[in-house]
């Protein structure tokens, strides 16, 4: 699909002015313990509980957590465990959200979590099954001849972007998996000052007249970028130039 792209270019409202998005990495795996059905009372030895095998997991996951290098966590959800409260849960599952600074600090994360579940099932008596449930983000590399230009151009119409704040990170895009591919911005752009986007409060300014001003002025500033990306031979060649030189 990126073949003989120059360029992919693209901004997110926010509520940081930033040259460049801070994105992390991130899948999610969907991990199963299987046991064995049995009447908790009548039969409690026959029993092999699925569900505490998974509940085990989430208490070796959470220890592992507080060893985590900086912008690498794990949040997870139980989506299945066990129809009632007379059977041992004979099958339970959950679905985890694991982030990274880097994708392959992310696929060291990976590793850690299957061979987290393989010791809990081995401790249990239960057979583990993990798979990822959903496509992989890539961390966000960013093309700074780029993404320079961009600011340069909104500055023009009175927004000013910064580079971001050293340890914050503001989630995972698909732009990460494109910005492997060809020289790729995402800036920042505030419509609001406080709080958080994903939000009511985000929602409500980004009807305001705030938003729109911003949304056309990025909108001018995107355009603008990538008229120099066509017609500037020089810019090209030296966003390629970054691209290459930074692939990790």
């Amino acid at each position: 699909m990126f073949d003989d792209v120059d360029a992919a270019l693209m901004f997110h409202p926010g509520v940081y002015s930033w040259t460049r998005a801070p994105l992390t990495a991130q899948v999610q795996y969907r991990v199963a313990f299987h046991g064995r059905a049995a009447h908790p009372t009548g039969d409690p030895t026959e029993g092999i509980d699925a569900l505490a095998a998974l509940i085990e997991l989430f208490n070796v996951l959470s220890a592992l957590g507080r060893r985590l290098p900086e912008a690498s966590h794990i949040q997870g959800i139980i989506t299945e465990g066990g129809t009632a409260t007379n059977i041992v849960p004979e099958y339970a599952q959950g679905l985890f959200g694991l982030r990274a600074a880097t994708t392959s600090a992310l696929d060291d994360l990976v590793g850690q979590v299957r061979a987290a579940a393989d010791g809990v099932a081995l401790a249990t008596g239960t057979k583990a099954e993990v798979e990822r449930a959903t496509l992989r983000y890539d961390h966000f590399r960013d093309s700074t001849a780029l993404s320079e230009r961009f600011a340069e151009h909104l500055s023009r119409e009175g927004i000013e972007l910064t580079r971001p704040t050293p340890g914050v990170y503001l989630g995972s895009s698909d732009i990460g998996n494109v910005s492997t591919r060809v020289p790729a911005i995402h800036p920042f752009v505030a419509i609001m000052d406080d709080g958080s986007d994903h939000t009511p409060e985000f929602a409500s300014a980004a009807a305001s007249p705030r938003a729109r001003a911003v949304v056309v002025a990025a909108a001018g500033a995107l355009a603008c970028t990538a008229a120099d990306v066509l017609l500037n031979a020089d810019l090209r060649d030296e966003a390629w130039a970054h691209h290459r030189a930074a692939a990790y």
